[in-house]
């Protein structure tokens, strides 16, 4: 093909560097660019020129990608920063927590008992669900029924004290799913002297009070 078919040439060079043009048009440009160094070059020119945007946009892509990425890690890490850490913080808060533990949840009627040794001692004595406890929290009564905790208590006039067992809030969850729990509790018996016999001449009666229920069990009543 003549040097002077140049201008066509080059218009057909772009659709037969992308494989596009037509049977007759290959050959053509083929034949061409055997004998047209200019032609020849042009058609590397656009071959170079291909390959090096195709390498900027897969470097482009791996830039999107990886700021995607670090764009995600950073979001993760606010959401546990915020919510997730905190949350675990006040769950475990929660569960550290006490409660009462409830008589009759507890048969505690047949695991808290006070008793009263030859020297005149008394002694709270616990076993099996009662053993759970962790704190043994007292209160006075007055005659006229109220407690160290309200604001009428009479110090001069108290006759009466009770004890509430206390728990920690994951012990009693664990005691409400037995499925999922298995507790080990001791059945051997646990005893704590809460008077002795000087301490306790002016006290007549001692109770288990349930503070949920507002209820007084009696556990103890001077003879």
């Amino acid at each position: 093909m003549s040097k002077n078919n140049c201008g066509m040439i080059k218009d057909l060079l772009p659709l037969y560097a992308d494989s596009v043009c037509s049977e007759e048009s290959r050959k053509a440009v083929a034949e061409h660019i055997a004998d047209c160094d200019e032609c020849r070059g042009e058609l590397e020119k656009m071959g170079r020129d291909i390959a090096v945007a195709g390498e900027n946009d897969i470097s482009t892509i791996k830039r999107i990608k990886k700021r995607i990425l670090i764009e995600k890690i950073v979001i993760i890490a606010a959401v546990l920063l915020v919510v997730v850490i905190p949350g675990i913080i006040m769950l475990n808060l929660w569960f550290s927590m006490d409660c009462t533990m409830d008589y009759e949840k507890y048969n505690l009627a047949e695991n808290v008992r006070v008793e009263e040794d030859a020297d005149g001692n008394l002694w709270l004595c616990k076993k099996n669900s009662a053993v759970e406890a962790w704190f043994i929290y007292p209160d006075l009564i007055d005659t006229a029924g109220n407690r160290l905790t309200g604001e009428n208590f009479d110090r001069e006039n108290a006759c009466a004290m009770s004890f509430t067992l206390k728990q920690r809030r994951l012990n009693a969850v664990a005691d409400s799913l037995p499925l999922l729990f298995e507790m080990d509790i001791s059945s051997a018996e646990e005893r704590t002297m809460i008077f002795n016999k000087a301490d306790k001449e002016h006290i007549g009666t001692l109770y288990y009070y349930d503070d949920v229920s507002g209820t007084d069990y009696v556990l103890w009543e001077r003879k």
